[in-house]
């Protein structure tokens, strides 16, 4: 009689899930410092300055924006290539994992659920509070009441809006968005590889792990993302996951999808090719700091996209500058996904706990990043200092909502916290079904 092969857990997989969500709260609370863009009332490193004094900043260099190429700077936007294109990856291969005992009806209908519920409450709710704490509003319960309705009013008409919609409507929970608006574009692409395991899209999913010399993944699979670039980033730069990011992002989710597809190929890959993937991804990080320094200096944003407000479609450098952001993201996502492999693949009873407060922490974070950095510039706290003070704020206030939103069905539901039940959890990967 033929033996049941045994189900494996790759536990790296949630631990990076909650590691790379982890890291956006030290990243929001960076970017408001480093780059302002909360405005000079919350960056800390603006607090007690004269509007005369942040002028004369602004005039000598501006070193508050994220086109600064300080270290501090460099590393947040050296962090934002690749820490979101991981955790689309990590969605793909949730959904890969979701998607195998559903039919297609019941799948769609637990993503409305698991995405649409919470970013809809939490537009509304932190949204709200959000716009408080950076708009400063002095308004007595009754105005605040008002405020609060029509923000559910406009907020729940506008947020498709492209980048209208995200920027002012949604926030921070756009990602909810664009994996709902992913996950329904490839629901025919999950149904045919479901019910045909041994059929062409299968077999092609699995085909891009095994082609001679690993060009597949060395060479095919950037290259796709590059084209997308080259296609859509002239027109528009990339901001809160529209223009060129959109698409871009979309790929990641698909490339995340194929990976637990071809899950023996990808895994002995990244396993076998640990050393090759950290000394290319080496190079094209030097590769990436050089075009974003000549971006400085020429002033053309050759990373962030948008460069026909320059007169420019494509010329070799635009051309060159795809090729850089798209493969050094890609190879630090590899990077860290097969480190992860290495490292982190071993059990851990707090894994469970950690998981089910990824979205709980999304999705409040924001309002309490504002309030942290405000507590440090009234602390006269300055840099690297008022970071540290506002992350830990952050991540301790944010716990401690966790630990309150998680006690009843409701605000569970609310809040994107899944039930795990516990013979389920045993088995493979359900976890990270979550995202």
């Amino acid at each position: 009689m033929e033996e049941t092969p045994k189900k494996v857990r790759r536990y790296d997989i949630d631990w990076l899930r909650v590691i790379l969500f982890a890291l956006l709260i030290p990243f929001h609370v960076g970017i408001g410092v480093y780059w302002n863009l909360y405005g000079d009332e919350i960056n800390p490193n603006l607090d007690g300055l004269s509007s005369e004094e942040r002028w004369e900043i602004a005039e000598n260099g501006n070193d508050y924006t994220s086109e600064s190429v300080d270290f501090p700077s460099m590393i947040l936007h050296w962090m934002h290539q690749w820490r979101l294109a991981g955790l689309f990856m990590i969605s793909g291969m949730g959904t890969a994992f979701a998607f195998r005992n559903r039919t297609w009806d019941i799948f769609l209908n637990e993503r409305v659920k698991r995405l649409l519920v919470p970013m809809f409450f939490g537009a509304w709710t932190m949204g709200f509070a959000g716009s408080i704490l950076t708009e400063g509003k002095d308004m007595d319960l009754m105005a605040l009441t008002g405020e609060f309705l029509w923000g559910i009013v406009w907020r729940s008409l506008f947020f498709w809006v492209p980048f209208v919609g995200k920027l002012f409507a949604l926030g921070h929970l756009w990602f909810l968005w664009n994996l709902f608006q992913y996950s329904l574009f490839l629901t025919p692409v999950f149904y045919l590889v479901r019910n045909y395991p041994d059929g062409q899209m299968a077999r092609f999913l699995r085909s891009l792990f095994t082609l001679p010399k690993r060009s597949g993944v060395l060479l095919l699979l950037p290259f796709v993302l590059v084209l997308t670039e080259i296609l859509f980033k002239p027109w528009f730069p990339g901001y809160i996951g529209v223009g060129y990011e959109w698409f871009w992002f979309f790929v990641f989710f698909a490339f995340g999808y194929a990976c637990i597809v071809a899950k023996d190929e990808y895994y002995e890959f990244i396993e076998s090719h640990r050393m090759l993937i950290t000394c290319l991804t080496l190079l094209w990080t030097i590769a990436f700091v050089w075009i974003r320094l000549e971006q400085k200096n020429t002033g053309i944003p050759y990373v962030d996209g948008g460069w026909l407000d320059k007169g420019i479609i494509h010329n070799e450098m635009t051309i060159l500058a795809c090729i850089i952001h798209s493969f050094h993201a890609w190879f630090w996502c590899l990077t860290i996904f097969s480190w992860g492999a290495y490292l982190l693949n071993k059990p851990s009873k707090n894994l469970t706990y950690f998981n089910q407060g990824v979205y709980p922490f999304y999705i409040v974070h924001m309002p309490l990043t504002f309030a942290g950095l405000k507590i440090s510039g009234e602390l006269g706290l300055k840099n690297s200092f008022a970071i540290i003070v506002a992350t830990v704020f952050v991540g301790l206030t944010c716990w401690i909502f966790f630990e309150g939103v998680k006690r009843t069905r409701v605000t569970r539901f609310l809040f994107g916290i899944k039930e795990i039940k516990k013979e389920k959890y045993a088995e493979n990967n359900p976890a990270i079904e979550e995202t």
